[in-house]
């Protein structure tokens, strides 16, 4: 987990707070470490970017080759679509994994910093041929 203050007083006695609630780690340089090099060199902005650019890429070919229509402005890395049970059937019998949102047949489909183009195109034509 990582915690970032924006405003300084906001981070007044948090060290405090944190050895009260039993969060204290005895060994936080390894933990910090992983943290340290994505956020030297910008490295979370480039993945974040990533991800998005591939949110929007996904979107883009759902919508213009399958038809189906993002339900959303896609802002993140976040794409959410609405899908019949049967298509989501087809896909997961494939290997894809996606989250149900908030009606029963809108999911969340999501995007991450090592997604591939590849990855896109074959979500893309699974669901083509699952349609």
């Amino acid at each position: 987990e990582l915690v970032i203050f924006f405003d300084k007083r906001s981070s007044r006695d948090f060290q405090y707070r944190v050895k009260q609630t039993g969060h204290l780690g005895s060994k936080m340089r390894f933990l910090a470490a992983p943290w340290l090099g994505l956020l030297n060199g910008a490295v979370w902005l480039r993945n974040a970017w990533h991800a998005n650019q591939a949110a929007r890429q996904l979107a883009q070919r759902l919508r213009g080759e399958v038809g189906i229509e993002p339900l959303f402005p896609v802002e993140s890395n976040a794409v959410f679509v609405r899908m019949d049970d049967e298509l989501v059937r087809g896909l997961e019998a494939l290997g894809w994994r996606f989250y149900k949102f908030i009606e029963p047949d809108i999911y969340r489909l999501m995007c991450s910093w090592a997604t591939t183009e590849e990855e896109i195109s074959s979500f893309v034509a699974d669901v083509l041929a699952t349609k």
